[in-house]
Protein backbone atom coordinates (compact mmCIF):
# COMPACT_ATOMS: atom_id res chain seq x y z
CA UNK A 1 0.00 0.00 0.00
CA UNK A 2 1.69 3.18 -1.22
CA UNK A 3 1.16 6.55 0.42
CA UNK A 4 0.21 9.23 -2.05
CA UNK A 5 1.60 12.77 -2.06
CA UNK A 6 -1.86 14.20 -1.35
CA UNK A 7 -2.10 12.04 1.80
CA UNK A 8 1.30 13.30 2.95
CA UNK A 9 0.25 16.90 2.28
CA UNK A 10 -2.95 16.41 4.27
CA UNK A 11 -1.01 14.88 7.17
CA UNK A 12 1.50 17.76 7.09
CA UNK A 13 -1.34 20.30 6.98
CA UNK A 14 -3.07 18.59 9.92
CA UNK A 15 0.19 18.65 11.91
CA UNK A 16 0.73 22.35 11.12
CA UNK A 17 -2.87 23.15 12.10
CA UNK A 18 -2.46 21.26 15.38
CA UNK A 19 0.67 23.25 16.16
CA UNK A 20 -1.03 26.53 15.27
CA UNK A 21 -4.00 25.74 17.51
CA UNK A 22 -1.91 24.61 20.47
CA UNK A 23 -2.79 27.75 22.45
CA UNK A 24 0.71 29.10 22.94
CA UNK A 25 2.14 32.11 21.19
CA UNK A 26 3.98 31.23 18.02
CA UNK A 27 5.87 34.53 17.80
CA UNK A 28 6.26 35.39 21.49
CA UNK A 29 5.60 33.51 24.71
CA UNK A 30 6.22 34.81 28.22
CA UNK A 31 4.00 32.98 30.70
CA UNK A 32 4.51 31.83 34.27
CA UNK A 33 2.43 28.94 35.55
CA UNK A 34 1.76 27.50 38.96
CA UNK A 35 3.86 24.57 40.10
CA UNK A 36 3.42 24.33 43.86
CA UNK A 37 2.61 26.53 46.80
CA UNK A 38 2.64 25.81 50.51
CA UNK A 39 0.10 27.66 52.58
CA UNK A 40 -0.13 28.07 56.33
CA UNK A 41 -2.76 26.04 58.17
CA UNK A 42 -5.02 27.44 60.90
CA UNK A 43 -2.84 25.67 63.50
CA UNK A 44 0.29 27.51 62.34
CA UNK A 45 -1.00 31.09 62.63
CA UNK A 46 -2.85 33.10 65.24
CA UNK A 47 -6.42 32.88 63.95
CA UNK A 48 -9.53 34.76 64.98
CA UNK A 49 -13.21 34.16 64.23
CA UNK A 50 -13.20 37.67 62.75
CA UNK A 51 -10.57 36.79 60.12
CA UNK A 52 -11.82 37.95 56.75
CA UNK A 53 -11.81 35.89 53.58
CA UNK A 54 -9.73 37.11 50.65
CA UNK A 55 -9.53 36.01 47.04
CA UNK A 56 -6.98 36.66 44.32
CA UNK A 57 -6.56 36.00 40.63
CA UNK A 58 -3.52 35.74 38.33
CA UNK A 59 -3.73 35.05 34.59
CA UNK A 60 -1.84 34.05 31.45
CA UNK A 61 -3.21 35.32 28.13
CA UNK A 62 -2.71 34.51 24.46
CA UNK A 63 -3.85 36.41 21.34
CA UNK A 64 -4.11 35.14 17.76
CA UNK A 65 -1.92 32.10 18.60
CA UNK A 66 1.03 34.47 18.16
CA UNK A 67 1.65 36.27 21.45
CA UNK A 68 1.31 34.94 25.00
CA UNK A 69 2.09 36.67 28.32
CA UNK A 70 1.24 36.74 32.01
CA UNK A 71 2.02 35.38 35.44
CA UNK A 72 -0.67 32.85 36.32
CA UNK A 73 1.13 31.36 39.31
CA UNK A 74 0.01 30.78 42.89
CA UNK A 75 2.42 33.41 44.22
CA UNK A 76 0.95 36.10 41.96
CA UNK A 77 -2.61 35.08 42.89
CA UNK A 78 -1.89 35.15 46.64
CA UNK A 79 -0.15 38.52 46.26
CA UNK A 80 -3.31 39.79 44.57
CA UNK A 81 -5.40 38.37 47.43
CA UNK A 82 -3.59 40.33 50.14
CA UNK A 83 -3.45 43.48 47.99
CA UNK A 84 0.03 44.54 49.10
CA UNK A 85 -0.64 44.34 52.84
CA UNK A 86 2.52 43.24 54.62
CA UNK A 87 0.99 42.89 58.10
CA UNK A 88 -1.10 39.83 57.21
CA UNK A 89 -0.66 36.18 56.29
CA UNK A 90 -2.96 34.18 54.05
CA UNK A 91 -3.86 30.75 55.47
CA UNK A 92 -6.13 27.83 54.67
CA UNK A 93 -5.78 28.65 50.97
CA UNK A 94 -7.76 26.80 48.31
CA UNK A 95 -6.98 27.19 44.64
CA UNK A 96 -8.74 26.60 41.36
CA UNK A 97 -8.01 27.09 37.67
CA UNK A 98 -10.26 28.92 35.21
CA UNK A 99 -9.78 28.79 31.44
CA UNK A 100 -11.60 30.91 28.87
CA UNK A 101 -11.24 30.82 25.09
CA UNK A 102 -12.96 33.17 22.67
CA UNK A 103 -13.41 32.94 18.91
CA UNK A 104 -12.03 29.40 18.61
CA UNK A 105 -9.09 30.25 20.82
CA UNK A 106 -7.99 33.43 19.06
CA UNK A 107 -7.96 34.95 22.56
CA UNK A 108 -7.39 32.70 25.58
CA UNK A 109 -7.12 33.41 29.27
CA UNK A 110 -6.03 30.83 31.86
CA UNK A 111 -6.22 32.00 35.48
CA UNK A 112 -5.26 30.68 38.90
CA UNK A 113 -7.86 31.61 41.54
CA UNK A 114 -7.14 31.47 45.27
CA UNK A 115 -9.40 31.90 48.30
CA UNK A 116 -8.23 31.92 51.89
CA UNK A 117 -8.48 33.48 55.32
CA UNK A 118 -6.41 36.51 56.28
CA UNK A 119 -4.74 36.61 59.72
CA UNK A 120 -2.82 39.52 61.18
CA UNK A 121 0.79 38.92 62.07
Amino acid sequence: MAISMSSLRRAAAAAALSLALSGCGLLYTNVHGPRSYRTATPGEVKTSPADETASGKACNRSVLYLVAWGDGGYAAATKDAVKGRTDVVLYDVKSDMQAKAFLLGLYTEVCTLVNGKVAKL
